[in-house]
């Protein structure tokens, strides 16, 4: 009952919080026993997001250690939550517990049952694929052994790409791969087990990584994001993709990502140059907090008295409604994210802890405010209209804060024209130097990638 009851409010809250897109759903869904092997970098919100989505119950596994005491003990299995044990929580004694894991895994899967493992065993914030553990080619082998190869057991790799995995309502693109089962690796298995598990787990871990954005070189990172800050949008519009579109902006932070890899092994004074350039100009919007689309041309050219007038009407009109939706819905927010300030050390809990504990804790913010309106007002008609109002301003909350923060950007960036017109200048200069730079390492790559 706990798995139905969480799958149910977390199909709610994340559809209303995250800006989710998904491409090929139907392959989660097919009726023959299935592996969903995603890549691992937001805690608790991967699977979350991704059990919601199967209309079969997905098995889950988690770190053995948290299973401690018997109410936790208890929850978890109502959620459908098994130990996984590593040897980083408790050595080789406890990795040994995996054996029955295993074999509770093999029991789902010959029910035709659905089971979700992370292969990288790890979570990460990194914009590439750790290289993957055994486990999961070990559990699908030894299934399909138990059956001489006839199950035809699923695996399905999945790419999550969150446009900010650290904070709370990002956007998140969850490309599934095609289905792939063991067949093809049967004969090999049989005449040679270890040989067949490590091929098999190179093919998996090069499915993945064709779903994700894949920077190979660490020390890239940021600069790759700073170029998708500086870059992306033109790059989409050059391509006519629509801004809202989640797939085709993935598919363009992997070109830039491939741009970077490919530029890192040919020219690696080029990128140097190109970072010594970029960094230092977000870093100096960052302090201004300013977005670079702002210093568009496009956006700097329809500023104009229509458009300020427009954005006033905007926030004259829509504040009222704004600040008494964030008085009904903030406070959860509020401590969930002081919470987690105080709390969460590793940045991969960081979303996860903030986000869950904010819709725990909305709940009874709710009731307490409905019990306030009822002993306060005694009218049914007034508790019905305060309780349906409540959820209705969350969403006019959630739909007008971008065009707010859009509105107060470009009124931030007029100030500053009046008082820092020199600083303005100058980034528009730095901005114009490295967007030369860019089209010509585009091209560069495109020509040659």
């Amino acid at each position: 009952m706990p798995y139905y009851i969480l799958k149910l409010i977390e199909n709610i809250f994340y559809r209303v919080f995250y800006r989710i897109q998904i491409r090929n759903l139907h392959y989660l869904n097919s009726p023959k026993p299935t592996i969903i092997s995603p890549n691992h970098s937001n805690a608790f919100i991967d699977p979350t997001i991704l059990g919601m989505l199967p209309r079969k119950k997905v098995r889950f596994f988690a770190r053995g250690d948290v299973f401690k005491g018997r109410f936790m003990r208890w929850l978890l299995e109502g959620l459908n939550i098994s130990p996984m044990f590593r040897m980083q929580e408790g050595g080789f004694n406890e990795v040994r517990k995996n054996d029955k894991t295993f074999e509770e895994c093999k029991r789902l899967l010959s029910e035709d049952k659905n089971i979700m493992l992370f292969p990288e065993a790890v979570c990460v914030q990194e914009r590439r694929i750790r290289r993957l553990r055994k486990g999961l080619s070990r559990i699908a082998f030894m299934t399909e052994e138990a059956f001489d190869f006839k199950k035809d057991l699923l695996v399905v790799p999945v790419g999550l790409n969150y446009s900010d995995p650290s904070r709370m309502g990002s956007s998140v693109f969850i490309d599934i791969g095609k289905p792939f089962s063991l067949k093809e690796f049967g004969l090999r298995y049989k005449e040679d087990k270890v040989k067949a598990i490590n091929e098999f787990t190179t093919f998996l871990q090069q499915r993945m990584e064709e779903l994700v954005v894949v920077i190979e070189n660490p020390a890239h990172d940021e600069l790759v994001k700073a170029i998708e800050q500086v870059y992306l949008r033109q790059w989409m519009k050059e391509e006519k993709i629509k801004k809202n579109d989640l797939a085709g902006q993935t598919a363009i932070s992997k070109k830039i990502a491939g741009m970077v890899n490919s530029c890192d092994k040919k020219d690696p004074a080029l990128l140097a140059e190109l970072k010594s350039r970029i960094l230092p100009y977000t870093a100096s919007l960052h302090r201004l907090r300013l977005r670079d689309h702002l210093l568009a041309k496009d956006a700097i050219h329809g500023m104009n008295m229509w458009t300020f007038f427009r954005d006033f009407l905007v926030i004259w009109f829509g504040m009222p409604l704004y600040c008494l939706g964030v008085f009904m819905n903030y406070p959860p927010y509020f401590l969930a994210k002081r919470v987690a300030d105080k709390k969460v050390k590793q940045v991969e809990f960081y979303a996860s802890v903030h986000a869950n504990l904010a819709w725990i804790l909305w709940f009874p913010w709710y009731g307490i405010q409905l019990l306030a309106v009822a002993l306060i007002f005694r009218s049914w008609a007034l508790l019905g209209a305060y309780a349906l109002a409540v959820p209705l301003l969350l969403a006019f909350v959630i739909s007008y804060y971008p065009g707010m923060k859009k509105i107060f950007g470009r009124w931030r960036l007029l100030r500053y024209v009046r008082k820092k017109r020199a600083e303005v200048e100058k980034l528009l200069y730095q901005r114009e130097e490295i967007i030369s730079m860019l089209d010509e390492l585009k091209s560069g790559y495109a020509a040659n990638p």
